[in-house]
């Protein structure tokens, strides 16, 4: 019964947990590998981090984290700390849908 209970409350746990998305502007990348590829591995050893995506010709990573372990300053701060690349984080434009006249 301990059992169960103690397998109840972590599968609920992952139910309930909340990814979000970040999209970070990373400038000074020079090389479509390695620097994509330190990028990456910076990011994905951060506990929290679920997913990395680095897009060297738009100079952009994406990041899936959980938000009940860090946020997405923790990530900038990271990779400010850990690569020389000049990292921030890019706002979700924001599409509203204006009401059309008849």
């Amino acid at each position: 019964m301990k059992y169960l209970t103690i397998a109840i409350a972590l599968f609920s746990t992952l139910l309930l947990a909340k990814d979000n998305k970040t999209t970070l502007k990373v400038d000074g990348m020079r090389c479509q590998y390695s620097c994509t590829g330190k990028v990456s591995t910076v990011v994905e050893n951060i506990k929290g981090v679920k997913e990395c995506n680095v897009d060297f010709k738009k100079g952009v990573a994406t990041v899936v984290y959980d938000e009940k372990k860090l946020d997405s300053k923790q990530i900038v701060d990271a990779l400010n700390d850990e690569t020389s690349y000049k990292i921030s984080e890019m706002k979700q434009k924001e599409t509203k849908k204006e009401a059309s006249s008849i």
